[in-house]
């Protein structure tokens, strides 16, 4: 994927601490190492130093350098406990639960990051995606704005990469949510050195649906979109064809701007998103390469506990780009 060396052309360029919850997972172990070694990120283990140790042995995997952070004997507990009660206050949050939730580590590596000990951080390696997203969203979102995410796949018939949003997060957007969502994900984009060219997604193509709520939600949010970023190369209401194939955007939408040639696709539900997603995934050589959480102070990565080496290497890497970009 195209995308992987601009995001280590990006990532050398300031080396970025990321902090990788189950530290301990053989992939995690791998792509710390691999990471290091090329200096394009300082990777930091939590777990078991001995353990991980040992597993980078058998693996046959050099991780010297490699920082290793015991978080269930960490010097840190006490701060980062008080630091959790201050930041949760306002939602009943005692010590003795502060002191209980950072013997997670999804929990620790949230608040290691939050306090400034790291720069981002990743997991999901084992546990599941809410079990970390619960305290992403509880430490690291910003007070203001939507949390979403953008994958990132490579449309392997037409040589291209796509970003598509929302696959993952937000059930039913209402039009401002939506709006959001296209903002975060031209943001994204833009992360990469990419001109993002948005098309807000549909049944119908600019009135060939009618003029049902679910085609004014999309059109109110394309209103906002423009408000708030003029300057961004975004249309809809639109067809999947007509938004990525030239032929057919000129006979349903002709005097579109993005002439077919959208690379940024905004679902208007998770439905049809999660689903058109997957299905590519299943039904065609379209290839996910990672996703990407937008809308968080500091950058966090869901690497999945299915996914393969380089998908845990490359969402790791993704998060250290992230915190060189926004410098």
């Amino acid at each position: 994927m195209k995308l992987i060396k601009i995001m280590e052309n990006i990532a050398k360029k300031k080396i970025a601490r990321v902090v990788i919850c189950e530290g301990w997972d053989e992939r995690c172990i791998q792509a710390a190492a691999d990471l290091k070694q090329k200096k394009l990120a300082e990777p930091i283990l939590l777990g078991n130093p001995k353990e991980i140790k040992k597993k980078s042995s058998k693996l046959g995997v050099n991780i010297d350098g490699v920082e290793i952070h015991d978080f269930k004997n960490s010097s840190l507990r006490k701060e980062l406990v008080e630091k959790l009660v201050e930041l949760r206050k306002n939602k009943g949050l005692t010590k003795k639960d502060a002191e209980k939730l950072i013997e997670d580590e999804n929990y620790f590596g949230c608040m290691f990051t939050h306090v400034g000990y790291a720069d981002a951080v990743v997991g999901s390696a084992i546990c599941s995606t809410a079990a970390l997203m619960r305290p992403v969203l509880q430490i690291l979102r910003k007070k203001e704005g939507l949390v979403s995410e953008v994958g990132i796949f490579e449309d392997v018939k037409n040589k291209r990469t796509m970003f598509v949003s929302d696959p993952s997060l937000n059930i039913s957007p209402t039009s401002e949510q939506l709006a959001q969502i296209a903002l975060n994900a031209a943001e994204c984009v833009r992360e990469f050195g990419i001109e993002p060219k948005v098309a807000m997604l549909s049944f119908s193509t600019k009135g060939s649906g009618g003029n049902g709520p679910e085609v004014q939600l999309i059109r109110d949010a394309l209103k906002l979109v423009k408000k708030e970023d003029s300057k961004l190369l975004i249309d809809g209401e639109m067809q999947v064809d007509a938004a990525v194939n030239p032929e057919a955007a000129k006979r349903k939408c002709p005097d579109s701007p993005l002439k077919g040639e959208a690379n940024t696709l905004i679902f208007p539900n998770l439905t049809a998103s999660n689903i058109s997603l997957h299905a590519l995934m299943q039904f065609s050589d379209s290839e996910l390469g990672f996703t990407i959480i937008k809308g968080l102070e500091k950058p966090a990565g869901i690497l999945g506990r299915t996914t393969p080496l380089d998908s845990v290497r490359n969402v790791t890497l993704s998060c250290a780009m992230q915190v060189v970009a926004k410098k």
